[in-house]
């Protein structure tokens, strides 16, 4: 079979088109976060310091890379307001934080799947941020004290999840996530004499749309 000289330059960008095609992916999600409180305690008086529950919203950029493995950069902020509590003694105040973190997915071959489980692990890091008004007293301080303050923590990122195939371009993706940090103790400042040890752990699932092409 003879293919003429103008027939090659339109095979060769189908070619290439087809090398690269389905490689990058883009999209977004939303879910909910649920972080781990830890224990604090000063000498007689115990409670709970950390953030609360509060919804999350992501933007994602991937690239497949090799048959099992693809990367992925990801972008979240979280509602998450600082707390301590004690008894039936409950203090909020305002905050936010911000994570930025890379992930490499471990995967099933991509070729011609309909839903495809993957496992996630990765780094960062995370912003967090207290937003609220200060003021001169506190409850509960005696625990730990609540600031308005940023504080930059490395992030480690580990979950999975799955990616269900819509069309030939879009993708419904459920994405489950544990985001874990060491204590920001400058923005839930532990109180003198105060112990209060641990890691914060983020439970995150999320739900979103991605393009690839």
């Amino acid at each position: 079979m003879r293919l003429s000289m103008r027939c090659i330059p339109g095979l060769l960008i189908a070619a290439c088109t087809g090398a690269f095609a389905q490689q990058w992916e883009l999209g977004g999600a939303a879910g909910f976060g649920f972080p781990r409180t830890l224990s604090v305690t000063n000498q007689d008086l115990k409670g709970k310091a950390g953030f609360s529950k509060g919804a999350a919203f992501s933007a994602v950029g991937g690239q497949h890379l090799y048959r099992y493995l693809s990367g992925e950069l990801r972008y979240v902020y979280r509602d998450s307001d600082l707390r301590v509590t004690s008894g039936g003694t409950k203090v909020k105040f305002a905050g936010d934080s911000h994570i930025v973190h890379y992930d490499a997915l471990i995967h099933p071959p991509a070729e011609d799947w309909r839903i495809q489980p993957f496992l996630a692990f990765g780094g960062g890091v995370r912003v967090f941020r207290g937003t609220g008004r200060e003021t001169e007293y506190q409850d509960l301080d005696r625990l730990a004290i609540l600031t308005k303050t940023d504080e930059l923590k490395p992030v480690f990122s580990l979950g999975g999840g799955f990616r269900f195939r819509l069309n030939d371009s879009m993708l419904l993706r459920v994405d489950f996530r544990d985001y874990m940090s060491p204590f920001p103790t400058q923005v839930v400042l532990p109180a003198p004499g105060a112990t209060m040890k641990g890691w914060v752990h983020d439970f995150t699932p999320m739900i979103g749309i991605s393009a690839f092409f």
